[in-house]
């Protein structure tokens, strides 16, 4: 009886033995809250301030809750992006969510708030002392606060250049003489910044450029292959000007300029047609005589334009200059307004871009250089006679709406060509807007 009951309790004693070393063991393996292998149950972020104005930095210090400084093996996240190390600069004002995690825990988050600078003093200052007539020139505003640190607040100022405001930063130089430029922020206006305006001076010869007008429609199942032809010359040279005349089939980048310059490059309507230099027929297949194009960029000329753009508010302005080293009676100037990265199907029947029918942005398709409007007559207008002469030069401003039709701003270009008899182009110069493109 008594040997009965001393088993038993060594029973007992082994069963609570054998509970108590499970306990254990699961506690070390750890659980949600027990912050892995660190023995930390929480974590905390703080940071240096929590208010301060863009430019200064911020620290953090991320600690456990038993006190000590993990900061070195943390990861901070700034609104939910992880930094490098424990010390960010903010790049723009307003509010960031700041936390940060350790041995699988995360912190309760923290807020800062970043504002902008209060500013005591402006400074304007010109990309260049001295530009010639067309050219942009371009003012940087700089703020300074009580601390004497500077900030760019270009964003934030007016600019006024001879007393009137303009719109953003840039300004076409139209005249020679010496601009006068301030920057203010509500009562606070900056010292002038003086830009002097000199002369245009145009070289004795000018580079050769080749010419591609693209008369073209959506609804063209063979147009791709020129599309893909003029890629090819894109590649392989950048003296060349294209001009993507849509018309017919109800194609909605159809426009009455458009219209005139497709019944004049390819009066028999026959799709695709591509003209170089307004009167040489680009030989079939395209993409198989790029050299053809590139041959005719080849060398140099007697004349040469530079062409100047910029997107001012609604309005578009436009300075270009046509220049003759040699003689050109009868010279016509045409400007035309186009537009990049349009997105409209365009049927495919040829097997370039893969052979997808339609083609669509989706498949690395756009049109580009697609005409939108003419600031002259489309076929040119006059240059007076007395401009045309050898060493002399002709210069047209224009300040004109946007045209309704464009769909990006940030897609427009400008394209001049100096024509001659029989729809002739000597010369074409242009670009994107925003970029001065002197003479070839």
């Amino acid at each position: 009886m008594k040997t009965k009951n001393i088993f038993q309790c060594l029973l007992v004693v082994a069963a609570l033995f054998t509970y108590s070393c499970s306990s254990d063991s699961d506690g070390d393996s750890g659980d949600g809250g027990s912050g892995g292998t660190s023995g930390l149950t929480s974590i905390t972020i703080t940071a240096s301030q929590l208010s301060f104005e863009i430019g200064d930095s911020v620290t953090f210090t991320v600690t456990g809750n038993d006190g000590s400084n993990v900061t070195t093996e943390a990861t901070v996240l700034v609104n939910n992006s992880s930094i490098q190390g424990n010390e960010y600069t903010p790049t723009a004002t307003g509010g960031y969510q700041i936390k940060a995690t350790y041995d699988g825990l995360t912190s309760a988050t923290i807020n800062l708030e970043v504002t902008p600078p209060v500013i005591l003093a402006l400074r304007v200052e010109s990309s260049a002392d001295n530009i010639k007539v067309g050219d942009t020139a371009d003012f940087t505003v700089f703020g300074t606060n009580a601390l004497n640190d500077e900030y760019d607040v270009t964003n934030s100022a007016i600019v006024s250049v001879d007393g009137t405001a303009i719109d953003g930063n840039r300004f076409m130089a139209t005249s020679m003489g010496t601009l006068s430029a301030t920057a203010s922020i509500g009562e606070i206006v900056s010292d002038a910044v003086s830009v002097t305006v000199g002369e245009e001076t145009a070289p004795g010869t000018f580079q050769k450029t080749v010419n591609i007008i693209d008369a073209t429609g959506t609804w063209c199942q063979f147009c791709p292959r020129v599309s893909y032809g003029i890629e090819l010359v894109e590649d392989a040279t950048d003296k060349a000007f294209i001009i993507a005349a849509h018309s017919g089939g109800g194609d909605v980048m159809e426009n009455p300029a458009s219209i005139a310059l497709v019944n004049q490059v390819n009066p028999a309507g026959t799709f695709p047609t591509a003209v170089l230099n307004g009167t040489i027929d680009w030989a079939f297949p395209e993409p198989d005589n790029v050299a053809q194009v590139t041959n005719l960029a080849t060398g140099t000329t007697s004349r040469g334009l530079s062409v100047n753009s910029l997107v001012v508010g609604d309005n578009l302005q436009v300075y270009v200059s046509a220049a003759f080293a040699q003689a050109m009676p009868n010279a016509k100037l045409a400007v035309y307004v186009l537009e990049s990265g349009i997105d409209a199907p365009q049927i495919n029947g040829t097997s370039y871009y893969g052979g997808v029918n339609p083609l669509t942005e989706a498949d690395g398709f756009t049109h580009n250089h697609t005409l939108r409007s003419s600031l002259t007559a489309v076929l040119g207008d006059a240059i007076p006679a007395g401009n045309t002469g050898a060493g002399q030069k002709y210069t047209q401003v224009f300040n004109v709406p946007i045209p309704a039709s464009i769909l990006d701003r940030n897609e427009i270009s400008v394209v001049a060509m100096i024509i001659g008899d029989n729809f002739e182009i000597v010369a074409s110069n242009g670009g994107h807007t925003g970029v001065d493109k002197d003479f070839n």
